[in-house]
């Protein structure tokens, strides 16, 4: 069996089984913690760094794929489409999770107000995910069997705008809203609130920027921007 020599294929493979790496790690760390101190945040902190992570699933089993068997993802009846559900199933628990994170640091008192809010709109985003996949993405396999899909979203599909909508909502809310309530903080809580902000801001720019941009040495940059921003967000709520 030849293994591709692509540098492209490396690039997209290891930088996506590295996000995935390094936030299991950090979310079972989370995990373990919470149960340990009965933190219920650093509980939805964890399950929202998994998350974070399987949105790389996508490229990261179609890297193994081609490793393994020199194919494609492939799965009837979406074929190669399969690769979009694969990255983008999670969105829906991230972004509920991450607005539960929100509203009980910055609203307490109307977060689930927010919450219904955005699991709503989480649950349409899922509903065209799964119905009109091929209608979502764009694909690109330049090689098939030697390269891995590289996808971006059609930008007039509703799952499209609704991921502006998401993003958008994670920069003004956790990344502008945080670094506010740090400024108006001291101490340990001024820099746990300056963490998360910067996190989710880089998250965002990264989330935005890795279905931009082309596989190249600039996706290097942008996978190291995910994995900055799962650290942050990790020290942000660690204790």
């Amino acid at each position: 069996m030849a293994i591709p020599t692509h540098l492209t294929f490396w690039l997209e493979g290891l930088t996506a089984s590295s996000v995935i790496l390094v936030a299991v790690i950090l979310g079972l760390i989370s995990l373990f913690k919470s149960k340990k101190l009965g933190a219920k945040l650093l509980t939805y902190l964890g399950l929202t760094i998994f998350f974070i992570g399987l949105l790389y699933l996508g490229p990261f089993t179609d890297f193994l794929l081609v490793l393994i068997t020199s194919s494609n993802i492939n799965v009837p009846p979406f074929g190669i489409a399969f690769y979009g559900i694969l990255s983008y199933l999670w969105i829906a628990p991230a972004i509920i999770l991450a607005m539960y994170i929100g509203g009980e640091l910055l609203i307490p008192k109307r977060k689930w107000i927010l919450i219904i809010i955005y699991s709503i709109l989480a649950v349409v985003f899922e509903w065209f995910l799964w119905t009109d996949t091929a209608n979502t993405f764009q694909f690109d396999l330049p090689t098939p069997g030697e390269e891995i899909i590289d996808s971006n979203f059609n930008r007039t599909s509703p799952a499209f705008l609704l991921m502006v909508i998401f993003i958008a909502s994670i920069i003004v809310f956790h990344g502008i809203g945080f670094i506010s309530k740090s400024i108006k903080s001291t101490g340990v809580i001024k820099k746990k609130f300056l963490l998360l902000g910067i996190g989710f801001l880089v998250f965002s720019i990264a989330g935005a920027g890795d279905s931009l941009v082309n596989p190249d040495i600039t996706l290097v940059i942008v996978r190291l921007g995910m994995i900055s921003s799962i650290i942050l967000m990790y020290y942000g709520l660690k204790t």
